[in-house]
């Protein structure tokens, strides 16, 4: 049987300190490592308020895992969710079917590429010169007669 692409939510309690929620991270990890899988995608999406209450909680902490394995891996997995009492839900995805070595090499690439572009995409944009806004500013007042560089609010009326 070929190996396939899984995605799984946890939700967990919101009491849980950082010892604690590395404690089931790496317990989550362990268990797919033994059931030779391999993660793909991590994500901690951290405490967020929830739409419904669930066990009389507001707010929980949510964990994202990518990864691939055998479905015994994911029934595993899942075994282990049920166990555990800080687990509020989970839910398990199959997002491909015949998830090869290959697809996994190009998925990575391609995550990585992902990532690259967003870190470009996160850099601070830097205003631009004095001298820049200065010409334009001219070349505004050039093209309209009416514009006024320094507008002064009429007496009378109310300011917002």
């Amino acid at each position: 049987m070929h190996p396939r692409r899984y995605e799984t939510l946890i939700l967990l309690s919101p009491n849980l300190g950082k010892p604690e929620l590395d404690t089931l991270k790496t317990k989550i990890e362990t268990i797919l490592a033994q059931g030779q899988g391999q993660i793909v995608r991590f994500e901690d999406w951290g405490r967020r308020r929830l739409a419904y209450p669930v066990k009389r909680e507001i707010y929980g902490n949510y964990l994202l895992y990518d990864f691939q394995g055998q479905p015994a891996l994911a029934t595993e997995l899942e075994r282990n969710l049920k166990i555990d009492e800080k687990v509020f839900k989970f839910l398990t995805l199959v997002l491909e079917k015949d998830f090869t070595n290959e697809r996994l090499e190009e998925t990575l690439a391609q995550l990585a590429k992902d990532a690259q572009k967003q870190e470009v995409d996160k850099a601070p944009v830097a205003p631009p010169p004095t001298e820049v806004l200065q010409e334009y500013m001219e070349g505004v007042a050039e093209t309209n007669p009416d514009f006024i560089e320094d507008q002064q609010p009429d007496p009378g009326t109310p300011s917002l």
